[in-house]
């Protein structure tokens, strides 16, 4: 795959070149087997069977994306672990700014919940951001519950005031202009709240264990480092994993490095783990 950095326009950037650039490199993947689409207040697309699943949610910084385009991903995820695998169609800013996305989420792990004897809610990117906030949703409202969550460099923070916003701004694959971007699109002028943006929560006890990785070159890499480290300050259980020399969306653009290909594998590891055991720590 082509990074869409490599094809930004110089001067300021809009949703719709964004989207037109992205439509234009993206490379569809047939998945090997069709999935079943769930119409209704939010599109699903469920692949595979069994008594738990995996709550998926894309990534595309909030504006970008669509859970048909990750079908192959999501077919191949639910033949390895033997489980369900359910990708969800949430509404894309700045048609739909926050609280929107999230609150599709929301639908969409009721709807797991109702069918399902454990849901692990999974994400990379803003998909990652949007798990996590789902995380502290469901936790305020009182479930549905949430086995484990797994965010891969998740999109946590609108702030960018940490060092690795600063050294990684004009990074491959996903750079500050980007960022910047998709959360004026997000947000659509609001201020940012902690199911916005989970690295703002000031209370992250009692939401269920997760695991988070990121790349030591990626943008987002001490939002996500502390915001596991925080997790685990407020006794959740925790795992990090820093992938050294890895950039944003690594194991996408690079999936033959041995990084990438030992990623995926600790992944798969830790979501067996997450649908099978109602573990107390990791």
């Amino acid at each position: 795959m082509i990074p869409l950095t490599e094809h930004l326009p110089d001067g300021p950037l809009s949703v719709a070149a964004v989207r037109a650039i992205d439509d234009r490199l993206r490379v569809p993947i047939a998945p090997a087997a069709a999935p079943t689409v769930v119409g209704g207040p939010v599109g699903l697309r469920v692949h595979g069977t069994g008594d738990a699943c995996v709550l998926w949610i894309h990534g595309g910084g909030m504006f970008l994306g669509a859970a048909e385009y990750d079908d192959a991903f999501c077919c191949d995820l639910a033949a390895a672990l033997g489980a369900a695998v359910v990708a969800v169609d949430y509404r894309l800013a700045p048609e739909h700014p926050h609280p929107a996305p999230v609150h599709d989420c929301r639908t969409a792990l009721a709807w797991c919940a109702g069918r399902y004897e454990r849901v692990v809610v999974a994400g990379g990117s803003a998909g990652g951001g949007l798990a996590a906030a789902l995380c502290l949703l469901a936790r305020d409202e009182g479930g549905p519950a949430i086995a484990a969550a797994h965010l891969y460099y998740p999109m946590l923070d609108d702030r960018h005031e940490t060092p690795s916003a600063r050294e990684n701004a004009g990074a491959p694959v996903w750079n500050r202009r980007l960022a910047d971007l998709a959360w004026a699109a997000y947000l659509g002028g609001a201020p940012a709240d902690a199911y916005a943006a989970p690295a703002r929560a000031t209370d992250l006890r009692g939401l269920p264990p997760t695991y988070v990785d990121t790349g030591s070159l990626d943008l987002f890499r001490d939002e996500d480092a502390g915001y596991a480290r925080r997790l685990a300050e407020a006794g959740v259980p925790t795992v990090f994993e820093l992938v050294p020399g890895g950039v944003h969306a690594f194991e996408v653009y690079d999936p033959d490095a041995a990084a990438s290909v030992a990623t995926r594998e600790r992944r798969l590891a830790a979501l067996r783990r997450s649908l099978r055991e109602d573990f107390r720590t990791w």
